[in-house]
């Protein structure tokens, strides 16, 4: 027998129509300070741009709107530096109103091997997460992993190399050391805040191509640049298909062409697609109802 449709469900179907008919909210900028070194910084050493500033150029190709930027990243310093010396901006750099949404986290490019202080990086990551924790409680720690020096490097040289399994090993010890960190932050907050932006397992899936590297093969030039705002990019804003978003105005910004992008986002979303996670069903359904009210960010 039919029946009508019970008080709730159809509560449902007017607060679903409210939200159809609706104009759809404008996105809030993300609030990001990042702690690192000249492998944020970038252009000391190889790139013509930071990546900082290529990640918010992304952001705004893509349909966003720009994030609000602060970067106190010291070239050739480690997080550990960064504790004892630079954490003034966590409190001075943001309105008393806002709070930060991110912080980007990237140690000193051998911190985590063999060759650095495993022990150190996870207890300095740590702390720098608390650190901006204990002026924005909600804050999601991203940490940067770093790639290996470039085939050719001087570690990788002679009768003892310093990696005697080349760039695969460096990489291999760069990632689990950041995956180790990252989980470190969840175990002792009890939840998955922290994520992981695989950049240096992009590089190697590109096969360390010696033109991503500057001169001293161990820093990025421009290239190698782009591929890591894009990784940091899609880590922070959740989006594994950086190869749909309009990059021509980023390219010529860095002197690269449309075929550089093509390669550089293919490796950017083949380590994306595999770190950031899927919707879950309920968001699935949200999202298929906000779909009706409003098109997407990125045409």
């Amino acid at each position: 027998m039919f029946r009508l449709p019970s008080r709730g469900f159809g509560l449902a179907l007017a607060i679903a129509a409210l939200v159809a008919a609706s104009p759809a909210r404008a996105e809030d900028p993300f609030d990001i300070i990042y702690f690192g070194n000249s492998f944020t910084n970038a252009t000391c050493c190889g790139s013509s741009r930071s990546v900082p500033d290529v990640i918010s150029d992304i952001a705004v190709a893509a349909g966003r709107p720009a994030p609000r930027n602060v970067n106190r990243s010291a070239n050739g310093q480690s997080l550990a530096w960064h504790l004892a010396n630079n954490t003034s901006a966590i409190n001075t750099a943001i309105p008393a109103a806002e709070d930060w949404d991110f912080v980007v986290l990237q140690d000193f490019s051998t911190a985590p091997t063999h060759i650095g202080n495993l022990s150190q990086h996870l207890s300095n990551s740590l702390a720098m997460y608390q650190a901006v924790a204990n002026r924005s409680a909600d804050v999601v720690p991203v940490m940067y992993e770093t790639w290996a020096r470039g085939p050719g490097h001087s570690y990788y040289a002679g009768a003892n190399p310093t990696f005697p399994g080349g760039p695969a090993q460096m990489q291999q010890e760069l990632r689990d050391g950041y995956q180790m960190s990252t989980a470190n932050i969840n175990a002792v907050v009890g939840s998955e805040i922290a994520r992981l932006a695989p950049v240096g397992d992009a590089w190697e899936e590109s096969g360390f191509p010696l033109n991503y590297y500057a001169g001293d093969i161990y820093h990025a030039q421009n290239r190698g640049t782009l591929l890591n705002a894009l990784v940091l990019y899609g880590t922070i804003y959740g989006d594994s298909a950086t190869a749909d978003i309009p990059l021509t105005g980023v390219l010529s910004s860095l002197g690269l062409s449309a075929a550089d992008g093509l390669l550089v986002t293919a490796a950017a979303d083949s380590v994306l697609a595999v770190e950031v996670p899927e919707p879950s069903c309920l968001v699935i359904v949200i999202g298929a109802t906000l779909t009706m009210a409003t098109r997407r960010l990125r045409r």
